[in-house]
């Protein structure tokens, strides 16, 4: 801690930046808090902020735009596409006659991500269907392989779209132009389109009533991405109003956002504020608050329970550790792979909506409050 004390304001802002981006809570192409944000959340001037930003840019971590913002540097190139299906020798010679699909997701890397891939591929039979797989890593590739599907004359698009809180005009012309196209995981606000998604607002009250039975009454929700977003309003919605009908104070829900991740502030609603529970909204950020935690010698269970979206895939827990959200991702997929189905082969019209109930899989990383 003295480190820090020690250390000019800007550059200490400038090694917070950095620490996200190097351990994914920033992905290439996510914003930076804006300028006055951060100079809020520091309580530091613009020449301060903007010092630290310069640096972070000179040193090829970070992009700056006028009038758009700050940017996590990322090369904007067309990723490669992932297909592994081998088609059965009686139909490669007629290849060229299956129709193509496509499937975009913000990464092809994570136990989520490959469950709902395998989803996705259960409903399109090896010897039916061509299906690709991109990753879209940022805003800006997301809508480039939107473009790039529709131009090279892909049947249909099962999206999971970027959460952030607005959609491209690249999906509005797709949706005015009625061309297939599936939202996998997440809907777009006035964006009629058909939609597969978890019941985020249900899973918010799982982990609270699951808290609140172990007797925690002052609990932290913790992300890396805007409140504002898809998953997150209604994560943090279905948290908030359980806790409203458990007659808890509102005071009992403390909601951490991206920049005020770290060791401090850990620390400080551990020990001052008496948090007894974190639920991460994030794979990457449970992993981080489970780190954080043992820096302060805050060991989990005993001194605080921690429950994650997702089951994080940690270097230094066993896989069934984590108390976790199980949204049941590869039937998402499925249902996903399935609607695009329908519309492609009955060139059936209708917007579906299906919503997938998750459970609760506690594991070890929960426990009772120690009085």
């Amino acid at each position: 801690m003295a480190h820090f004390m020690n250390q000019p304001m800007y550059q200490k802002i400038k090694e917070d930046i950095l620490h996200q981006i190097k351990t994914n809570l920033l992905a290439p192409g996510d914003r930076l808090p804006t300028e006055h944000e951060l100079m809020q959340h520091y309580q530091v001037s613009r020449i301060t902020v903007s010092k630290a930003l310069s640096e972070l840019k000179s040193e090829g971590f970070i992009e700056r735009f006028p009038n758009r913002g700050s940017f996590v540097s990322g090369r904007l190139s067309a990723p490669p596409l992932s297909n592994e299906i081998k088609l059965p020798e009686e139909s490669a010679q007629n290849i060229d006659l299956l129709p193509e699909v496509a499937c975009i997701m913000p990464t092809v890397r994570d136990i989520f991500s490959l469950s709902m891939m395998n989803g996705v591929l259960s409903a399109f039979p090896q010897n039916e269907y061509i299906c690709h797989f991109f990753q879209s890593q940022n805003p800006q590739m997301e809508n480039y392989l939107l473009k790039r599907c529709m131009e090279t004359g892909i049947a249909g698009i099962i999206l999971f779209p970027r959460d952030q809180p607005f959609f491209s005009n690249e999906l509005l012309l797709m949706n005015l132009q009625k061309y297939p196209l599936v939202l996998l995981d997440r809907y777009l606000p006035r964006l009629n389109t058909s939609h597969v998604i978890a019941d985020n607002q249900k899973a918010g009250e799982l982990c609270v009533k699951h808290l609140y039975g172990l007797g925690h009454r002052r609990i932290a929700f913790v992300t890396a991405s805007d409140r504002n977003t898809f998953s997150i309003k209604h994560r943090l919605g279905g948290i908030l109003a359980t806790a409203e009908s458990l007659n808890m104070p509102e005071s009992s829900i403390r909601v951490i956002e991206r920049m005020s991740i770290n060791q401090e502030t850990i620390s400080r609603l551990v020990r001052e504020e008496k948090i007894t529970a974190f639920i991460a909204a994030e794979c990457n950020t449970c992993i981080y608050l489970d780190e954080l935690c043992s820096s302060l010698n805050l060991h989990i269970p005993e001194a605080v329970s921690l429950i994650s979206f997702d089951l994080p895939m940690s270097m230094v827990r066993n896989p069934d550790f984590f108390t976790h959200i199980n949204q049941s991702e590869q039937l998402m997929g499925q249902e996903a792979g399935l609607l695009l189905r329908k519309r492609l082969e009955q060139n059936d019209m209708n917007v579906y909506h299906k919503v997938i109930t998750p459970s609760l899989d506690i594991h070890h990383s929960t426990a009772s409050v120690v009085l």
